[in-house]
């Protein structure tokens, strides 16, 4: 992770790796860091927070799956369902027509290939064929704007307040993964809801607590909710596994094995007015593997 810091010349970065089956944390770091040994030789003392439980922030293409996911969960699209890119859509509550990263033009696409080339027009598509409610509600359902209940201090929820306002634009944003905030730990939990036969767990990161008097407390795995249905699970992993294959997400792969993922470049919001800071990204990717038999889900951010 220091390392990927360093070649991009980035504030920061953070990683965290899950079993799906369990939802027990197998990794969990980032950086800037600071030795416990000498905490008070410190730059600042934000790098005192986890940044993976505490940096909420707007997360971009990572989050379309879930979109993607309530649209097929209500069988509102399938994989071949197609439709035709022109480069914009006009949203209600926006003068200006939405586009695609770079202004690109697909024409007619269907959503695994919204998936691979991370079509944001094509978000807006199958969010509509949904429903805003119903989109909303499996927002909430993969445990979006709530905490995860990690035993871990400063944990964030993140906001998707902007989508009880009703308005069509904020859904259609959300669709691509702007205007709401998200932690790494609730996406990565997403991810291994999918891995997981649409089952969402809660994170583990406490194994057991061994008590003064040699009583054992031993934590086991629970789960929130059946977010999907299995079929949409299996439906969704394999699209993922065509933007690892055939996508943007080719470096991802490795050989041998089916990894399902996606990429990410989000937005930066200014701290200083409204919109988006100039030539500032935050860099993500989301994924699991292998997808017959999922061992692992992970997140990877790297911050500016």
């Amino acid at each position: 992770l220091k390392k990927a810091v360093a070649k991009h010349g980035a504030d920061g970065g953070s990683v965290i790796i899950v079993a799906p089956a369990t939802g027990k944390i197998l990794a969990m770091c980032a950086t800037p860091d600071f030795d416990p040994n000498a905490y008070s030789r410190v730059e600042s003392i934000n790098v005192f927070n986890n940044p993976a439980i505490f940096n909420a922030y707007e997360p971009g293409s990572i989050f379309k799956p879930f979109t993607m996911a309530a649209a097929i969960d209500t069988g509102a699209v399938t994989p071949k369902t197609t439709f035709t890119d022109t480069g914009s859509v006009l949203v209600a509550g926006w003068p200006k027509p939405h586009g695609n990263a770079q202004g690109k033009v697909y024409g007619t696409v269907d959503m695994t290939k919204v998936l691979e080339d991370s079509i944001n027009t094509g978000m807006i598509f199958s969010m509509r064929q949904a429903g805003m409610e119903t989109f909303v509600q499996y927002v909430r359902a993969f445990g979006f704007g709530l905490k995860t209940g990690i035993e871990l201090e400063t944990e964030a929820s993140g906001t998707i307040a902007s989508l009880d306002i009703g308005a069509e634009i904020y859904a259609a944003t959300a669709s691509f993964g702007q205007g709401i905030t998200v932690t790494p730990l609730q996406i990565v939990m997403g991810y291994a809801a999918i891995a997981n036969g649409g089952v969402l767990k809660a994170p583990l990161i406490v194994d057991e607590i061994r008590h003064a008097d040699g009583t054992v407390e031993k934590r086991a795995p629970r789960d929130i909710a059946q977010v999907v249905d299995p079929k949409t699970a299996r439906t969704l992993s394999a699209m993922l596994v065509s933007v690892i294959e055939h996508g943007h997400g080719k470096r991802a792969g490795v050989p041998g094995y089916y990894i399902a993922g996606k990429t990410g470049t989000a937005q930066v919001a200014k701290t200083d007015g409204i919109g988006y800071e100039e030539d500032n990204t935050i860099g993500s990717f989301a994924g699991f593997g292998p997808v017959e038999d999922p061992k692992f889900a992970m997140v990877v951010r790297i911050d500016h």
